[in-house]
């Protein structure tokens, strides 16, 4: 048996140079999303539902604090972007695994369809912290 190595075959992979589908770029964000979700978003949430819920005093403190601090109301805004991205493309892959768009088509218009829907939110969170 007999190998052929005069075959033109990478020696390295150059992430930077590939250029991936929209779909496959939604995929991988979507999973970053999901880790985002898990380590962070999940126990800021708890931090704030337990502190909101402990006393009068500790919720009118949580709330002048998402008020007054436009550090910290803009990091929960965030977090609640990503939380909203997850859930967009979350519903893309369960009609995925229905077999509604599963073509290639339609798995790039729907990733389409997911960035503009969550870029119009994104504005409209951004928009509600200015203001």
């Amino acid at each position: 048996m007999s190998i052929n190595h005069n075959r033109a075959r990478p020696v390295y992979i150059n992430l930077l140079q590939i250029k991936l589908p929209i779909s496959a770029i939604s995929s991988i964000t979507h999973r970053l999303a999901g880790i985002y979700i898990f380590f962070v978003t999940l126990p800021l949430s708890l931090f704030l539902l337990y502190f909101s819920t402990k006393s009068y005093n500790d919720f009118m403190f949580i709330s002048s604090l998402l008020k007054d601090s436009i550090l910290f109301s803009t990091f929960v805004a965030f977090s609640f972007l990503v939380f909203a991205y997850h859930i967009l493309t979350g519903v893309r892959h369960l009609l995925q695994d229905m077999h509604i768009g599963e073509s290639l088509e339609a798995s790039r218009v729907s990733s389409y369809i997911v960035f503009f829907l969550w870029s119009v939110l994104v504005a409209a969170v951004i928009w509600r912290i200015l203001l």
